[in-house]
């Protein structure tokens, strides 16, 4: 696996990145001031269902949303104790040659040290260091609780995953409900912010925010 400069530590740590917490926030933001309310729906009522159901999707968000504040602390959790580690110990990779003038690439793998360096000496001392330094940092990620932590991490990032599909396969019975679905959609699946005006992203933003709107007018 090879990195440049600056991917080569971010890379190297096995622990999975999920912005949904952050995204529903700024999704949340981007609604009309008068259609936003607190992050959790309002109370559900079977009145506003107009076919006497009673709208299960607020306890779902509810649930949903708990998840995601306890997956957002657990990330910087994460975050703390990779930053402790990685100022006790090297990074867990090793530089590749490079020409003069070349950018500094990096390998986390013996493989990628094997494509890029000929047999021989060098090659079976960058092997060699590269998995001293894998073996410190897994070492050092159990005695500091970084692997307790980033199992911990992933548990809840199932769970989070979980519990969207969840709501998103519970029938909605009221307007509320619908854009509370599609908000739990992008927040979970969308790609990025990279992604928000791509289709078919730009157009569920968009029915949000009419959504948002007409919720309000009502």
């Amino acid at each position: 696996m090879e990195h440049h400069e600056g991917d080569a530590y971010a890379a190297s740590i096995p622990a999975a990145r999920s912005p949904t917490r952050r995204r529903l926030l700024s999704l949340l933001a981007r609604l009309p001031v008068a259609a936003v309310a607190p992050v959790s729906p309002p109370a559900r009522s079977i009145e506003d269902t107009g076919a006497g159901i009673p709208d299960t999707i607020p306890d779902l968000f509810a649930a949903f949303e708990t998840l995601l504040a306890r997956h957002e602390a657990a990330l910087w959790r994460c975050d703390r104790l990779e930053a402790f580690l990685l100022a006790e110990l090297d990074h867990p990779c090793v530089q590749l040659p490079r020409p003069a003038g070349a950018p500094a690439r990096y390998a986390a793998d013996t493989e990628t040290i094997a494509r890029h360096v000929p047999p021989g000496r060098r090659r079976y001392r960058l092997q060699q260091v590269l998995l001293r330094r894998q073996q410190r940092w897994i070492r050092g990620a159990y005695a500091c609780g970084l692997t307790k932590t980033q199992k911990q991490e992933a548990a809840l990032d199932a769970a989070v995953r979980e519990a969207a599909a969840a709501l998103l396969a519970t029938p909605a019975t009221t307007l509320a409900g619908v854009r509370t679905k599609i908000l739990v959609l992008l927040a979970s699946q969308e790609p990025g912010g990279a992604f928000c005006d791509a289709s078919p992203w730009g157009e569920l933003r968009r029915i949000l925010a009419d959504l948002a709107r007409l919720s309000a007018c009502a």
